[in-house]
């Protein structure tokens, strides 16, 4: 591990919601019993039904998780940056992966095994309680995803996605990070249907679009919008 990425991983450990309990000296070892993954854009990181012997935090780049339908038809869940996590709830489950985990774009990703985790937690039980919160909040995040994508129109889709991409960036001006095919694919629609929604969003003045900046003109009513 070079000396930069060290540093990176170090920095990430520490904003993790299931390690932000953890003291110095634990943190250093779970850095150590961690090795980086690079992967190239395109390169798939796992496949559905592999084994969830772990969960995994993006040091760098972008990593998208996706289903593919009876069809052969993808359909984008989340779509991953640096300092996030995934995997968390299989991994506990002792289960197989349920979906694939794709780079985007070139991406350091860390494996945090299991057998790590489990044998910090001998050590030091309270850990399992802070590890815990952290994964309520990834089942509550998996919950509004289940909303969106059942009980949303398009349209309400694309505003909450466009909300939460606001919020990331602390800017009501902002760049697509992905393409519009990926980003119709998150929301559980198609490339035709979501620049129609694109299009209805722009008409009602509730968003300007020039080429991939977005800009957010009113959002009060985007977020009416997403809300239902």
């Amino acid at each position: 591990m070079d000396q930069q990425t060290s540093a990176d991983v170090s920095g990430l450990l520490r904003r993790v919601p299931l390690f932000s309990a953890f003291p110095e000296a634990d943190l250093k070892t779970l850095q150590r019993a961690c090795r980086p993954k690079r992967l190239a854009r395109g390169a798939q990181l796992f496949g559905a039904g592999d084994p969830a012997d772990g969960f995994f935090v993006i040091v760098s780049g972008r990593v998208k998780i996706y289903q593919l339908s009876a069809k052969g038809d993808e359909q984008i869940l989340h779509l991953y940056g640096a300092g996030q996590t995934f995997g968390e709830a299989a991994m506990w489950g002792e289960t197989s992966l349920p979906a694939y985990a794709e780079a985007v774009e070139p991406a350091v990703v860390l494996h945090v095994r299991r057998t790590t985790l489990e044998e910090m937690i001998r050590t030091n039980p309270k850990v399992a309680l802070e590890m815990m919160a952290g994964l309520s909040a990834k089942l509550q995040e998996f919950e509004r995803l289940i909303e969106r994508l059942s009980l949303r129109e398009v349209p309400a889709r694309l505003a909450g996605i466009l909300l939460a991409m606001s919020k990331d960036a602390r800017t009501n001006t902002f760049r697509l990070e992905q393409t519009k095919r990926e980003l119709a694919a998150q929301i559980g629609t198609v490339a035709e249907t979501l620049s129609r929604a694109l299009k209805k969003l722009q008409t009602a003045g509730l968003i300007e679009v020039r080429g991939s900046e977005i800009r957010i003109l009113d959002p009060g009513g985007l977020e009416e919008l997403a809300e239902g």
